[in-house]
């Protein structure tokens, strides 16, 4: 069974690491708690989300870049995910890459959109009426272009190129991805009301195949620290507890795996990143 229904902003070049030889990956939607099987290109990328109006203009130029940006990723994202292919440490070029699609994909997904959609809610009990009656009305989709083209992701691809990535192999667990591929983490001291962004306190995660995952440190790490490292199922674990953290509607996983097993599915998530969803803070490798 299949659908076609796309309530998120995954790349196909991205789920085909977790599809099958036919590029069928499995569906798992919180809403209904269903889990399907897809062909990747019916449930990847939302058309046109971030379609812009401009001055009464029609722009694609936002989905434009994002498509060079997957273009670039491609080839060192598949190298680095085989063992027989990977260059460790991995070239300048290919590490930077990947720090762009990893950022551009952390600040494009619609969740992204949702943290602003509840800040300009919050108008009317920061600023006022009639001020915060006329800041209702801005444009949600243009803010959140404009987020992304300023000097977010040149920043936030440079901050990661200079920490430690961790690259995981799991030779016998499985792992899931969703539509919040880029998982943030929480440290130690992280409490409810920490900031939750690329500078969280416990690095980030991103699944990068249903047998690798990458974890970049947190602030303040070094590149000179990168290492590869086997995983346990303790590591596998931890990381599908904090994909299904951060999920907003949909799960991803090989049709043949069943990473899920034994966790209980969230609700669809909506709204501001708030720590509460991710429970105790745990230790990444």
């Amino acid at each position: 069974m299949s659908t076609s229904k796309k309530h998120h902003y995954v790349p196909q070049m991205y789920l085909r690491t977790f599809a099958d030889a036919k590029l069928r990956t499995q569906v798992v939607r919180l809403a209904t708690k269903q889990s399907t099987t897809a062909r990747i290109s019916t449930v990847a990328a939302t058309n046109h989300f971030h379609r812009l109006t401009v001055d009464g203009e029609q722009s694609l130029h936002l989905e434009d870049a994002a498509t060079a940006l997957e273009g670039r990723a491609a080839q060192p994202l598949l190298r680095l995910i085989d063992p027989r292919k990977r260059v460790w440490p991995l070239p300048d070029e290919e590490r930077l890459a990947l720090a762009f699609f990893i950022t551009f994909q952390y600040l494009r997904v619609p969740v992204a959109r949702d943290t602003f959609s509840s800040l300009i809610e919050q108008l009317p009990h920061m600023l006022g009426q009639p001020l915060a009656a006329e800041l209702q009305n801005l444009d949600v989709p243009l803010i959140h272009a404009a987020s992304m083209i300023g000097s977010a992701l040149p920043e936030g691809a440079g901050e990661l190129c200079d920490r430690t990535w961790t690259v995981i192999d799991f030779q016998r667990k499985r792992l899931a991805t969703s539509d919040v591929p880029v998982v943030l983490l929480p440290g130690e001291s992280t409490a409810e009301h920490t900031a939750a962004g690329l500078r969280s306190p416990g690095g980030l995660y991103f699944p990068l195949s249903r047998q690798t995952a990458l974890h970049i440190g947190p602030p303040g790490t070094r590149p000179e620290g990168d290492q590869i490292l086997f995983g346990n199922a303790r590591t596998a674990r931890m990381f599908t507890a904090a994909t299904l953290a951060w999920a907003r509607d949909c799960l991803f996983h090989h049709p043949d795996d069943d990473p899920l097993r034994g966790f209980d599915l969230p609700q669809p998530r909506r709204g501001e990143t708030r720590w509460e969803r991710m429970g105790a803070p745990q230790s990444a490798p």
